[in-house]
């Protein structure tokens, strides 16, 4: 995993938004990445035939893809403060001035929720372009940079809220909360679902929403090093969406690979699919590790396409599509 200085220079990087390089389509003419089983349970969850390709280089910090319902993929750049939109053929602006989007997750009738570290909000926009701030503070105590989300079918907000996208972290004079939490947004109120976790980050609801998952990690020192702590709870929701229980749900073994815990999905058969150490790890609904798809570059974030025919993965400057036909 990427040490925590690392981290610091990115998320400064975020938010001075130092423009490298501009970006451009490029499809490989050869297969990229691997798929390492841990099981042949692994190949009921992703076929044999699946080949993952680049579709997108060149830019600064990729982050939050989320397939569009009319057939086309949207992804934050954090630091180059835009959405973009592939079409499968070339990148186009979806959204200039993105305030640092991160996450993006759309809604029924295609307006775009947005998780904004310069604005420290979660925002709403229409297709006609409307913006409308959702949720920005928790008790009168402005929120640290909400990164990922999702949402139930009745219409409730669950995010993460760590302090990525301040300049300082945790040390960051403007940060108000005194912990990074989970929550929860349901008609206007803003309730907490834990303020225990260090870094919380990838978070997703299981098909049933039963089952809320959370990505987060701890730095423990030990002899004077930093030891890392990678691992994904599961919350277990009430039928009001209330927490009744929390558990881990599964612990990364090796923290030494590339890469940490970010953001994930859950397919149709509950399966996770979550970025940490060595990639994307592919989990059953009950935490077994059926195995890992290695990404070249560390992946950042997740979207399924149509169907979940196809996953889109966001990995810093890249952009790759795996087709599992």
């Amino acid at each position: 995993m990427r040490k925590p200085g690392r981290f610091k220079i990115v998320a400064l990087m975020m938010m001075v938004g130092v423009f490298l390089i501009a970006c451009k389509a490029k499809k490989d003419v050869y297969p990229v990445g691997e798929f390492l089983p841990e099981s042949d349970k692994f190949w009921t969850v992703l076929p044999r035939s699946s080949v993952m390709e680049r579709i997108g280089i060149n830019f600064e910090f990729t982050e939050g893809p989320a397939w569009h319902p009319k057939g086309f993929l949207v992804f934050s750049d954090i630091p180059g403060n835009t959405i973009y939109q592939w079409t499968g053929k070339k990148f186009v602006s979806f959204r200039d001035s993105s305030m640092q989007a991160n996450g993006l997750l759309f809604m029924q009738g295609g307006d775009l929720l947005a998780c904004e570290h310069a604005s420290r909000s979660i925002t709403r926009s229409s297709p006609e372009g409307k913006l409308t701030t959702v949720v920005d503070a928790y008790k009168g105590s402005r929120l640290n940079s909400p990164n990922d989300l999702c949402r139930s079918t009745y219409g409730a907000i669950y995010f993460t809220d760590p302090p990525w996208g301040l300049a300082g972290l945790n040390e960051d004079p403007e940060k108000d909360l005194p912990f990074n939490g989970v929550f929860r947004w349901d008609r206007g109120e803003v309730s907490l679902i834990d303020s225990t976790l260090s870094w919380p980050n990838g978070i997703a609801l299981s098909p049933d929403e039963r089952y809320l998952y959370v990505a987060n990690m701890e730095i423990i020192q030990e002899n004077g090093e930093d030891q890392y702590d990678v691992f994904w709870m599961r919350y277990t929701l009430g039928e009001n969406g209330e927490v009744v229980d929390k558990q881990v749900f599964y612990r990364a073994p090796d923290t030494t690979l590339p890469g940490g815990p970010d953001g994930m999905k859950v397919d149709r058969n509950g399966n996770l699919f979550v970025t940490g150490p060595g990639g994307i790890l592919v989990l059953d609904s009950t935490g077994i590790h059926l195995g890992t798809i290695s990404v070249p570059i560390p992946a950042t974030n997740l979207a399924f396409g149509p169907r979940e025919k196809e996953i889109f993965i966001t990995a810093r400057s890249t952009v790759y599509r795996i087709t599992m036909e």
